[in-house]
């Protein structure tokens, strides 16, 4: 039986061009992908960090998307309250102009008229996908708004939202439900300083409940008295004092969800560089690897067929 020799030689070469090949398709799968780390086998504690943190910053880009939205109901809802109160300080100008000696107060009325439908087009409008702070409907009452604040999680990697809280009531104008929900439907009662009792609301929406006990709604005649007159601007210094409570309160809600979504961006860029710094590849590295590892494959090529072409009598092995 004739004995068949290995060259050792070229076996070793193959070893190590076999090595080199390897690591060159590492190299390329880095280069592509732009991870040094691609699984818990290449790094398994900068792996499973990321993977956790991967985890936190998808949950702080839902957050910030929620956020958004709660910053554009908030910001609908300070404008309308906005233009709401220019439309009632110019209704209040009516009424104060209607204490002038001899003015046409039936005139004044229908611009106040006027003034009032406008300002129900106001209130109407301030709508962001449905939300709406300032009116209610007939089925609903104003209640505690919960949006999202921010997002945080523990050493386990437990994810907790916490919430910003706003309270509809102080903004709420228009309730179609109970009228002593709104600040424009419910009834402000008192004594003037000239000593005379007054009870009025400002808009009539036809609540199912309706501004109780002798309220009137707001408005002129050529009857109406300085008295009644002195009550109609009481209630509505009352009306307005609200709107601006409101108004503070939209405003500052508004200033803390855009406070904290600033700081979720911030939080959200700095995971995201905590990442790439565990487990992104340095592409200038990697290029100059991958040369180095391409001479170096075509070194061991040559090598290997030189020891090929100089074998006698054992087996070869081709590259």
């Amino acid at each position: 039986m004739s004995t068949t020799s290995v060259n050792s030689t070229a076996a070793s070469a193959l070893a190590l061009l076999g090595g080199t090949t390897r690591a060159l398709s590492e190299n390329t799968t880095r280069v592509a992908s732009g991870r040094e780390v691609q699984s818990a086998s290449d790094n398994a504690a900068y792996w499973s960090i990321a993977t956790t943190m991967k985890s936190t910053n998808l949950s702080l880009s839902s957050a910030e998307d929620a956020q958004a939205f709660s910053a554009a109901i908030a910001d609908t809802a300070a404008l309308g309250m906005a233009e709401a109160g220019d439309i009632m300080s110019e209704i209040q100008s009516k009424l104060i102009l209607a204490k002038t000696p001899g003015i046409d107060k039936d005139a004044l009325n229908s611009e106040i008229s006027q003034l009032k439908e406008q300002l129900g087009t106001v209130i109407d409008s301030s709508s962001f996908n449905g939300q709406n702070w300032l009116k209610t409907s007939a089925t609903k009452n104003p209640k505690m708004e919960s949006m999202v604040g921010s997002v945080t999680s523990n050493a386990r990697g437990d994810v907790s939202v916490n919430v910003i809280n706003f309270d509809r009531a102080t903004s709420n104008l228009v309730a179609e439900g109970d009228a002593s929900d709104g600040l424009l439907t419910r009834s402000y009662s008192g004594i003037t300083r000239s000593g005379a009792a007054y009870d009025y609301y400002l808009l009539d929406a036809g609540s199912t409940t309706p501004a109780g006990g002798s309220a009137r709604e707001i408005g002129l005649s050529s009857s109406t008295t300085d008295d009644e007159i002195d009550g109609m601007i009481s209630a509505m210094n009352s009306m307005m004092k609200g709107m601006t409570d409101g108004a503070a309160t939209i405003g500052a809600t508004s200033k803390r969800i855009d406070s904290n979504a600033d700081f979720l961006a911030t939080l959200q860029d700095v995971t995201e560089i905590g990442i790439g710094s565990m487990v992104d590849a340095n592409l200038e590295e990697e290029a100059a690897r991958r040369a180095s590892l391409v001479v170096q494959q075509q070194l061991q090529t040559f090598g290997l067929n030189i020891t090929n072409a100089s074998m006698a009598g054992g087996l070869k092995i081709f590259a």
